[in-house]
Formats: structure tokens, sequence, C-alpha cells
């Protein structure tokens, strides 16, 4: 969406990346390395006591319910990724300096109508604290930052939430400056550790007033790596039938798995286990859109734990790419106030009217191979079952699927989304 001339606007920009990691230990792979304080067993359980459930729930909800918004407009044969937290959080931040009608809207959308904007800042600080320290073998960055035009008066208790809550680094800036630009991408390309080296190709619109930013930064090796040498040409069947080769990764051993008639399910562990990714694999014959939708409506028999089978896995070696406005998918969500200049109200951020949502950008990489995966998520918002099989089990990822990277101890699906072209 494009500012009219004369009006205030914000930007919000997300960007996701998903890549290989070293299966072994790397720079800044522990919480003491990244200057994030190691929680003992105690304060571990004590955060958990003070983390409302409902936050991950909502979180866990909206991504599902945007992939499928962004689905019914994706062109054939294109992947899905995105980062909930990500975008989530960045959305919280501008839910923040939201008011009336414009803060009930926001709240309906993302799910926090049971909850005051407090527990959600308490939650979402708690949250943060908790991903991390995300144990041995993973590193989990997380970061936001306020960009505003310095002769927008931001109001105190708007900024002091963003830097209680959510650590934001705030900045008075020139938007028309290139020096702005180079430090607004600078910071996209620390904060995901060089791998999105930028958020924006040019100075943001003269309309534009604050640019509002989060970063998520995953690193994690594979708790048990898969061997290059194992690693064959195989067959990859797109959604239009065609064939490509594929070099697929192989792996057998026990794994936590799932079977239904209609769909294969594994989770793959990362360093000690906390996190790791899911993938649930359409049955022969079944449609990756039919299993998306039945996720959609109940994703419990998937966020559960399922019994161990030894088997054998084999999943693709693949990168993939994703940059999408979010804006129509948001509005079609219930979220329509924030965009109109005419009816957005964002009066607890600041006094300055019209002040509304210009546009919400979110890029994603992803790139898993046979050490692990890295994943970076940056959201920038402008404003202007079945009983376990007793056989041996054969899992062979030809064909798209679904897959999402979970944290086993809020339950918080962290990256998630379909991948339709491992090309």
């Amino acid at each position: 969406m494009t500012a009219k001339r004369g009006y205030k606007s914000i930007l919000l920009c997300t960007s996701l990346l998903l890549i290989s990691a070293c299966s072994g230990p790397w720079p800044g792979s522990s919480a003491k390395e990244k200057n994030v304080p190691v929680l003992s067993q105690d304060e571990r359980k004590r955060a958990m006591d003070k983390l409302d459930p409902a936050i991950t729930q909502a979180q866990n909800k909206f991504g599902l319910q945007l992939y499928h918004e962004l689905a019914q407009s994706a062109e054939s044969g294109e992947n899905i990724i995105l980062s909930p937290y990500s975008i989530f959080t960045a959305l919280v931040l501008a839910y923040n300096g939201s008011s009336g009608e414009t803060s009930k809207e926001m709240a309906h959308t993302l799910g926090l109508e049971s909850l005051s904007k407090e527990q959600v800042n308490a939650s979402g600080r708690t949250l943060q604290t908790l991903l991390e320290d995300a144990g041995s073998g993973v590193r989990l960055n997380t970061a936001n930052s306020i960009w505003y035009r310095s002769s927008l008066e931001i109001k105190n208790m708007f900024m002091q939430m963003a830097q209680n809550s959510y650590h934001a680094d705030i900045q008075a800036v020139d938007f028309q400056k290139e020096k702005t630009l180079k430090e607004i991408n600078g910071w996209v390309n620390k904060h995901t550790n060089g791998k999105i080296p930028s958020i924006l190709d040019q100075v943001p619109d003269p309309s534009t007033l604050a640019i509002l930013l989060n970063a998520v930064y995953f690193n994690g090796a594979w708790q048990s790596p898969f061997n290059p040498e194992n690693t064959r040409e195989g067959s990859f069947t797109r959604p239009d039938g065609s064939v490509q080769k594929v070099p697929m990764m192989m792996q057998g051993g026990m794994f936590e798995y799932k079977q239904t008639p209609k769909a294969q399910a594994i989770r793959l562990p990362y360093g000690d286990g906390r996190l790791n990714m899911l993938i649930i694999l359409p049955a022969k014959g079944q449609s990756l859109d039919t299993l998306m939708e039945q996720i959609l409506q109940d994703p419990s028999p998937w966020q559960a734990r399922f019994d161990h089978a030894s088997g054998e896995f084999q999943l693709p070696r693949f990168k993939a790419e994703y940059t999408g406005q979010l804006e129509k998918s948001l509005m079609k969500m219930g979220m329509k106030q924030v965009f109109d200049p005419a009816a957005a109200d964002f009066t607890d951020m600041s006094d300055a009217k019209p002040l509304f949502i210009s546009s919400i950008l979110h890029k994603t990489v992803l790139d898993v191979n046979e050490k692990g995966t890295e994943a970076a998520a940056v959201t920038e918002i402008g404003m202007a079952g079945s009983a376990p099989p007793k056989e041996r089990f054969q899992m062979i990822v030809d064909h798209p699927f679904f897959f999402c990277i979970e944290d086993s101890l809020t339950g918080l699906w962290l990256f998630l989304g379909t991948v339709v072209d491992p090309s």
C-alpha cells in the first residue's frame, strides 16, 4: 500500500532466514557467548510459570491463519515460509501504540482479546528470555528496533514499553538520508548474522514517520547429523506433476514418528533436543492443501509428542526463499483499520495524525543440509492420532510437505511453511 502525499505512515518489516549450520560447536553457539544469561533449572521453571500459554497458542494460530491467507494468493509452485513469532512480535509493538477500535481489531486478529496489553507484554518479555536460552547446540537470538522521524513526538510510555518488554533499540533519524538507510539495513544484517544483508532497497517514502523491526536468528545443529556420504540423487514430484532431481539426504535410527492413513510425521531434534524440526508429509494420493486445511482446523494432533519408532528417513537437501507483502492477508483476517489513514488510531504511540501502517514486509530464506538449520527473521512495520507402526517405517520426503521449527518447552512454532519446490 502506497502512502498518499501528506499522510504519515508506519512501516513494518519482517525477514526470516533458515540456512545450514555446523554439526558441532561454532562461534556464538552458546547463550554465554551471545551475552545471554544461562538460566538455571529453577529459573527456567519460574519463567515458565510466568508465561501465559495463551500467548504461544495465539501465535501458533495466527501463523497458521496467515499462512492460509498467503497460500490463497500464492503462485503455483511457490514455497511459503514465514516466522509467526517475528511477524507477531512486530505487530504487538504496533498494537501497543494503538487505541480505540483499532486496538480492538488488532487484538481480535492476533488472538489477544482475553489478555490486557500488560499481560501480553509480560509474557512477551518472558518468552524472549526463554527462547534466547535455547540450550546447547543451538543459537537463537531475537531483537527489536524502532526508528522514527526526529520531528515526531513519540509518547514516553510507548518507548518505555518497547525498551522494558522487548529490549527495543530506539533511534530518532532522518529517513531521507542515505545514512539512515544504511543504518537500518546494517541493523538487519547484524541481527541476522549477515544472512539477510538488507530489508529496504531505497530510502522510505517521505510520508514515513516510523519503522518497526523484529529480527530472529536461529542456528541449530542436528542432534544426529546426516552423513554426507549417504546423500544420493533422488526425485521430487512438484504439484504440477513434474519431477526434479534433488540431493536426497538419508538417515536411519529411532525417531519421534507418527503415521495416519493421510500423513506421516517426524521430529528431527537440534542440539540437546529442546528445539526440533517437525515435518509432515501427505500420504500418496493426498494433497498438501487438504493437509494444511486439517492442520489449520486442529493442529493439536501434530503438536503432541509422538512415540518413538525405528526406521529410515529421507529428506531433500534444499534452499528456498519467500518474500511477501502481508497487508492484504491481514485485512482478510480482520485487521483493516490499521491500514486506513482515516480510521487508524495509534494515539498511544503518538498524537500525530493521520498515522497508519502503510506496509508490512516479510522476507524468508531456507537452507537445510546434512549438518543442520540456521534461521533468521526480521519483521518490519512501516506506519504511515494412531498407534505407532510395529514394523520399521520408511519416510521418503519426495513430494510437497509442511515443516515447522518448534520449541518443545513453550510449544511455540518459531517458523513454519510448505516446500513444494526444493530447487
